[in-house]
């Protein structure tokens, strides 16, 4: 087998989640697995489905960049080693950067695969407190676009996100499949049927601008139906944007129909889907979200946008129901729509459980990564 080294810019949870447990277990049947992550405490960790070479982060911004790029030249390059790796795979192409111009400059002879997760310029940009976001989106789609000349390889987890690549180099060769999604954590989750008292909506994901949580609550106020609950799941990582999504609740006096949940266990999050009638990603840039996967293995009816990629797993009436980005009648019409009808709709529900169910498979994980590495 192959020796990989997967690359993430990503903060790992300590111990390893089951989730991520079962990932790496079933990635090692096609591979011997290394992975260079983030986590709250620098340590080395030796699995039977793979070593593991967690870095923490620095506060201080500034000073994060420079550890970035020690970790990207000096660290990656003592693993290569240790490892005898064959393959890097990196998450993203902006952060592989720094990584990859030091593999081209010193020759190292190993394959590169760049994955692309979402909108790799957009989601940086709106996602950090950047003073200048136009300047940082210039410097993003230059470290980009080189990471995607020089890779061997890219993997796309939507059509979105192909589109983008080949947008910047139309001559790279794009294998696309999703992300990882454990749907046996979900299959049995039990969905609520019951719209006689509170209609519960579901937003899970980031709280930033990008996710569009506020539109969720500008149509609840637009519906001024006090039947409807949103619990707002996920973290807070731009706290401006929290602290006004706050001042536009009071405003509108929800304070009772909005709850902010944090981010929360594996559990809990199966707790969130079973107890909500719907699930709403009002989005306009996504890769891919597994949100989405999950809602749906657990039958609880989505609602998203028609931003690209969106319509590779939900089909509007078939699969889940999509509104038009950045359109609030069209929201909240189709919030309506779906709490009056919800007979029709839980039918819907359970036709996209069964949609991916028979199409998406840790087996089609597996093999399409195994794939990947074999024609590299």
């Amino acid at each position: 087998m192959k020796n990989v080294l997967f690359i993430a810019p990503t903060n790992y949870q300590l111990p390893i989640t089951d989730n991520l447990e079962k990932k790496f277990i079933t990635l090692s049947e096609i591979c011997n697995v290394s992975v260079l992550a983030f986590s709250d405490r620098n340590i080395f960790m030796s699995e039977t489905y793979g070593n593991f070479y967690f870095h923490k982060k620095i506060k201080n911004r500034f000073l994060n960049y420079f550890k970035i790029i020690q970790i990207a030249i000096f660290t990656t390059h003592q693993i290569i080693k240790k490892e005898n790796i064959d393959i890097v795979c990196f998450q993203d192409p902006v952060s592989s950067f720094f990584s990859i111009l030091f593999l081209k400059a010193r020759r190292i002879n190993v394959k590169i695969i760049v994955e692309t997760h979402g909108d790799f310029i957009e989601t940086l940009s709106l996602e950090k407190n950047l003073i200048f976001p136009n300047l940082y989106k210039k410097l993003f789609l230059i470290m980009a676009k080189y990471s995607i000349e020089k890779s061997d390889k890219i993997r796309a987890v939507s059509s979105s996100t192909e589109n983008q690549v080949l947008s910047i180099d139309s001559s790279k060769s794009v294998v696309r499949f999703p992300a990882w999604v454990n749907f046996k954590d979900f299959e049995n989750v039990k969905a609520n049927l019951n719209t006689d008292n509170k209609f519960n909506i579901l937003f899970i994901g980031s709280v930033t601008d990008r996710k569009k949580p506020h539109m969720i609550i500008d149509a609840i106020f637009k519906l001024n139906d006090q039947n409807l609950h949103l619990s707002i799941v996920g973290p807070t990582p731009n706290d401006k944007y929290l602290t006004e999504l706050k001042e536009i609740i009071r405003e509108y006096d929800l304070e009772t129909q909005v709850s902010f949940e944090g981010q929360v266990d594996r559990d809990k999050v199966k707790e969130f889907y079973s107890s909500s009638n719907l699930m709403i990603l009002p989005s306009v840039s996504e890769g891919l979200a597994r949100v989405i996967f999950e809602s749906q293995v657990s039958s609880c009816p989505v609602l998203v946008t028609d931003a690209p990629g969106m319509g590779d797993i939900v089909i509007d009436g078939q699969t889940g129901y999509v509104f038009e980005s950045n359109n609030l009648e069209s929201l909240s019409s189709k919030i309506e729509f779906i709490k009056n009808n919800y007979e029709e709709v839980s039918a819907v529900g359970k036709n996209a459980k069964d949609f991916i169910l028979s199409n998406y498979s840790e087996d089609n994980f597996k093999f399409s990564f195994k794939k990947l590495f074999d024609t590299v």
